[in-house]
C-alpha cells in the first residue's frame, strides 16, 4: 500500500460528496481539467438521472479529447498498477491513482489525495497525460455539487 507523503500532487482533488454517483466523471474531471458538465455531456448523461460510469464511458471521453490510454486490465493489488491510472475498485467505484507518487484520488472521500485506502483494486486503465496538461495540472478547477 502507498507509504509516501502527499507532497507531490499532480492533479487537483475533487470530491463527489454529497453525491453518491458520478465517480467516473469526477475522476475524469481531476485527470483532464474538464468540467463535470462537459464530461457528463460527452457521456450522454441527462440531468436528474443517476450518473453511473463504465470503462466504455471513460474510454469514450478520453478518445473524444484525444488522450492515449491502455485497455483496462485486471489487478489485485496497488503494486500491480503503474503510472497514472483510473482504477475500478470493489463496490463498483472509480478513482484516480498516481503510482509514481503513490497517491490515491478517491472522489468518494471529502479530502485528498490520500496515501492509504481500504479499497481493493479490481482493474485499472493506464492513461498517458499530455505533457502540456501535466505542466498545468496545479491550476484550480471548479467542482459540481
Amino acid at each position: 500500500m502507498p507509504s509516501s507523503t502527499p507532497g507531490n500532487t499532480r492533479f487537483p482533488f475533487l470530491t463527489q460528496r454529497p453525491r453518491d454517483d458520478g465517480c467516473g466523471a469526477f475522476v475524469l474531471q481531476m485527470l483532464t481539467g474538464r468540467s463535470y458538465e462537459q464530461i457528463a455531456m460527452m457521456i450522454g448523461w441527462q440531468d436528474g438521472e443517476l450518473h453511473r460510469s463504465t470503462w466504455q464511458n471513460l474510454g469514450d471521453v478520453l478518445s473524444m479529447i484525444g488522450w492515449t490510454f491502455e485497455a483496462p486490465r485486471q489487478v489485485q493489488t496497488w503494486d500491480e498498477i503503474e503510472g497514472i491510472a483510473i482504477v475500478h475498485v470493489r463496490q463498483d467505484h472509480f478513482l484516480l491513482y498516481d503510482a509514481e507518487n503513490q497517491l490515491i484520488y478517491d472522489p468518494a472521500e471529502r479530502e485528498g489525495p490520500s496515501i492509504t485506502s481500504n479499497r481493493i483494486p479490481m482493474s485499472s486503465m493506464a492513461v498517458s497525460v499530455p505533457l502540456r496538461l501535466h505542466q498545468d495540472s496545479k491550476k484550480p478547477s471548479t467542482r459540481r455539487e
